[in-house]
């Protein structure tokens, strides 16, 4: 298992001789995802700038304790709806209402 079906994130497992140590373990490596970046920046201030967006966004959500997690079969409906010509203004994806982790896991 080494990526998921998402474009633009990368799930990666813990190497073997790191995975298995406890999670105490100051050694330890979980489970980590990868923001992959889009395929070209024009320029290297941009590279700069999408590299830095993604660590103050990836910080502010472990911060947060924000839940963005959304069913897969909700995932895989807005990758197909998004292959269509002008999807963006004309039509519907799911999305999360409620992204707080003090309340019901259910809202979409």
């Amino acid at each position: 298992l080494q990526s998921t079906n998402w474009q633009t994130l990368r799930w990666k497992p813990p190497p073997p001789h790191k995975g298995a140590l406890s999670s105490s373990d100051e050694g330890h490596i979980g489970w980590r995802v990868e923001f992959r970046s889009m395929e070209v920046q024009i320029t290297d201030f941009e590279n700069a700038a999408f590299s830095s967006f993604i660590v103050l966004l990836s910080r502010t959500i472990l911060a947060s304790k924000l839940n963005l997690y959304m069913p897969m079969s909700k995932v895989e409906q807005n990758m197909q709806t998004a292959q269509c010509r002008e999807a963006c203004t004309k039509e519907v994806f799911w999305f999360r209402t409620n992204i707080s982790t003090d309340k019901g896991a259910d809202a979409m």
